[in-house]
Formats: C-alpha cells, sequence, structure tokens
C-alpha cells in the first residue's frame, strides 16, 4: 500500500507553527498568526528574528507588516538566534517575540516560533489561546493613526553577548585559551557565536560559517550530521568541536579527538556541572536519556519529566524554579539566566565545566552512566498515530503506560517511549536500556510492531 506522507500538514504545537514552504507554510497563513498573535499581545512592542534560510526574509516581510497592522511596534533585529530574540523580549519588557525559523529542518521548511513576555516559547495554554483567536479570524486592526512602527536596534545584540560573558566565569575560561572548532551550519548563530568565543579568548576554526542559508547538511546537531566537524577536529588540534543548530537553540558536540558525541550527551554533562552549584530540579521530557535521572539523584535532586517539546519543559522549569532544563536534542536552558534553550550558553557552560574541573570534554563524557539507546523515526501519515499507539497498549499489557505524550512504558532496566512528531509527519521510537542486547531487542520489537500498526498491518 502506498502511503502519502508528503508533509503537506501543518503543525501547530507549542513551538509554535511550522510546514513545507510554498504548500502548508504560506505567507498568507504567516501573516494570519502574525496577526493573530499581535491581537493576543494587546498592543506594545514585539520583538522580530528571523534565521537565514532563503525562505525567512519573505515571512520577515510578511509579519512585520502584519503586526503593524495590530498596532504592534515592531524591534527588528535581523537576522539572529531564537535565544537572542527571547532575550530581547525580556530586557525590553516587550509584550512577546516571533522567532522565524525552520529550527532543526531541512531547509524546505519553515515556521513562527512564538515568545511570550517572559522571554520562553508560549505554554500550552497560551497556545491555544492564541489558536483561538487565529481560527476565529478575531484581528484587532489598527486605524492608519494608530498603526505600528518598525524600529531596528543593534545594540541589542551587543547586549545579549554580554549577558552570556557575564552568566559565566569568563576569567576561568580565558585563562585556559580554549581551540575551538565550531559548525554554524551557516545558520543565525554565526556572527553572534563568533562575537561571543572571542569575548571568552578562544581561538576559532569556523566551518559553514556563510549565512547564505545554503545547508551543507541536516541542521539537527546528531552525530551523523557532525560528520564533517568530526573529521576536522581530527585533521586540527582543537580542545573540542561544537555543532550550532540553525536558530542558535541545539548544541552538538566532538571531543578532542573527534568522537562525534550523541546529542543525549549534552544536558548529561551540563547537569553535572550545574547541579553541583545551583538549587532546584532538573527538568526534561519523557524521551530523554536516564543519564539526566542519575545525576540529578546524585546531588540530591529531582528530575522531572514533561510532554516532548520545548515550551512544556520551560514552562514546567520555570514553574518549579528549576536549575537547568533540556530536551535529549542538544537543548539546554541555565536557568535563570535564560528562559528558552540557548546553544550558545550551553556551550559556555561545558567550557566553564572544563575550565574548573581542568578536564577535556572526553572525560567529562567518560564519567557518564552508561546507558544505551536506540532511536528511530517511522514515516507514518497522522491519521495513523493512534492506531501505532494503541498497538503498543496492547502489547505491552503487562505494564501500565505513561500517556502524557504518547506511550511511555518503564521497567527496572529499560525503557520506552513511542510518539507522534510535533513537527513532522512521523513516529518517533526511542527504547534505552542498561545493556546494548536490551536496548537492541525491545528496540527491534518495537520498530516491528510500529510498522505493522503504521503500514495496516495490525498489532501483535
Amino acid at each position: 500500500m502506498l502511503l502519502d506522507l508528503t508533509p503537506r500538514q501543518l503543525k501547530i504545537g507549542v513551538s509554535g507553527v511550522r510546514g513545507v514552504v510554498g504548500d502548508a507554510m504560506t505567507p498568507e497563513l504567516a501573516v494570519n498568526f502574525a496577526c493573530a498573535f499581535g491581537t493576543y499581545c494587546g498592543g506594545g512592542t514585539v520583538v522580530v528574528g528571523r534565521d537565514t534560510r532563503p525562505s525567512s526574509s519573505m515571512f520577515h516581510s510578511a509579519v512585520i507588516s502584519a503586526l503593524i497592522s495590530t498596532g504592534a511596534d515592531i524591534l527588528d533585529l535581523g537576522v539572529c538566534t531564537t535565544p537572542a530574540v527571547a532575550y530581547a523580549v525580556r530586557s525590553r519588557e516587550a509584550a512577546g517575540g516571533i522567532s522565524i525559523t525552520g529550527s532543526h529542518n531541512d531547509v524546505r521548511w519553515n515556521a513562527l516560533k512564538f515568545i511570550g513576555p517572559e522571554g520562553s516559547l508560549l505554554n500550552a495554554a497560551n497556545s491555544e489561546e492564541l489558536l483561538d483567536i487565529y481560527h476565529a479570524a478575531a484581528f484587532t486592526l489598527a486605524p492608519w493613526q494608530d498603526l505600528g512602527k518598525p524600529r531596528q536596534s543593534a545594540d541589542l545584540l551587543d547586549r545579549y553577548v554580554v549577558a552570556l560573558v557575564q552568566a559565566l566565569d569568563a576569567v576561568a575560561i580565558r585563562r585556559r585559551g580554549f581551540h575551538i572548532a565550531v559548525d554554524f551550519c551557516n545558520g543565525a548563530a554565526t556572527e553572534l557565536g563568533k562575537r561571543f568565543l572571542d569575548a571568552l579568548g578562544c581561538r576559532v576554526v569556523p566551518l559553514n560559517d556563510d549565512t547564505d542559508g545554503s545547508f551543507a547538511h541536516s541542521p539537527a546537531p546528531s552525530p551523523a550530521n557532525m560528520r564533517q566537524l568530526a573529521a576536522l577536529l581530527r585533521s586540527v588540534e582543537a580542545d573540542l568541536g561544537a555543532a550550532i543548530n540553525v536558530d542558535g537553540d541545539r548544541l552538538g558536540l566532538v571531543t578532542g579527538e573527534g568522537e562525534a558525541l550523541s546529542e543525549e550527551c549534552v544536558l548529561p554533562i551540563v547537569a553535572r556541572h550545574v547541579l553541583a552549584r545551583r538549587q532546584g530540579p532538573v527538568v526534561t521530557n519523557l524521551s530523554t536519556s536516564r543519564m539526566v535521572e542519575d545525576i540529578a539523584a546524585q546531588h540530591g535532586r529531582t528530575c522531572i519529566r514533561t510532554s516532548v517539546g520545548e515550551g512544556h519543559v520551560m514552562d514546567r522549569a520555570l514553574t518549579e524554579s528549576a536549575a537547568l532544563a533540556g530536551e535529549g536534542n542538544g537543548g539546554v536552558a541555565v536557568l535563570p539566566h535564560t528562559a528558552t534553550f540557548d546553544a550558545l550558553l550551553t556551550l559556555g557552560t561545558v567550557l566553564e565545566a572544563m575550565a574548573l574541573s581542568n578536564r577535556s570534554l572526553a572525560e567529562l563524557a567518560a564519567d557518564l552512566p552508561v546507558y544505551y539507546m536506540r532511536k528511530a523515526e517511522l514515516p507514518c501519515a497522522p491519521a495513523n498515530a493512534h492506531r501505532v499507539l494503541d498497538s503498543f497498549r496492547d502489547h505491552f499489557d503487562e505494564v501500565r503506560p505513561d500517556l502524557t505524550d504518547g506511550v511511555r512504558f518503564e521497567w527496572p532496566h529499560a525503557w520506552l517511549h513511542v510518539r507522534a512528531s510535533n513537527t513532522e509527519p512521523l513516529v518517533r521510537v526511542i527504547a534505552e536500556a542498561t545493556t546494548g542486547d536490551e536496548a537492541d531487542r525491545l528496540f527491534d520489537e518495537s520498530l516491528t510492531l510500529a510498522r505493522r500498526a503504521a503500514w495496516g498491518h495490525g498489532g501483535r
């Protein structure tokens, strides 16, 4: 049976709205959502930034025009990262912000990320309120004399870099004089990242540092997408390599020996350092490795799990006064310095951990608890996702699942999480265990089950 898996489905969630450009994601849609957001903000200033992909300039124009029509004043940051937009919202006490970015998705995609006045992505309740305005088309449209006014503020990006540096032990980092290879993926963090690392006294070997929006590889900072960076590390003498997502919210790491670490390692490495110095729990999602739980327990802290998605994680983190929040995709927020995942601050924190411990990245990674994780993305028409989840509930009927986000099963030495993607027409299957054999067994069994259900071949 042939499945129509063309990603025409518009994806709407707490992280915003996204789709394939020219298909689900159109200027008209961006205008309507921006009008809804301007109405939601109720006037005041809205901060706008964009990434470097070719379609972002088009959506940037559409969004600004729409916001102005609602009476919102615009603080236009141009090309910048999502965390920089969030910083500007907080520091200027703006009504909200919109970051135009496809984030980890490939160049075909683009999205609008909606940021609330506290500088974090909208939570579920606020997202529903925004959607109600959008679906009802109940937009506030200002008369000509009350239209919003656009302005630019380049100094805010300078202040953002300064704030990042001030959040760290910059003296200790400068003392080490780190040599770093950085893959910017030709994204929005390119210039900000260079300025930030220069302020920390680092020597940078840049990779993919054009801002023309042509991605040399898939933007997600996973080991598969860090092969070029890993090869570079094996040919130059550097302390570590860093891969930064297109909109600057996720970080990937490569050791000085050229080993690309799993994106699951970023949060635990940062957690071990941060939890030794700050009070509060760590918040992560249901799909993230147990490494985080183990490290939290070592420091006498709790690990709180939420649905997948930065909006869910950060909402809970702010509510719980967490010390740290993040997901197993390389997205980390070190609180209270930021209310969004910030790859630059995360990288700075890794450098701080290395400087203060006088250890290499490889040594920090070697100290992490040992687990074996298997992941897969299974193409699945959105209408079939519920059938996949139901088949797992039937198959593992001896275990009471967590139904917060998809289905999650937990055993003493293993766990399994199956869920529909928030951003793509996929079902994600993640299994983790204390041994490789157990992880393989659980993963293979689960993948077979998911395929049968997704493609209409029944359950068991």
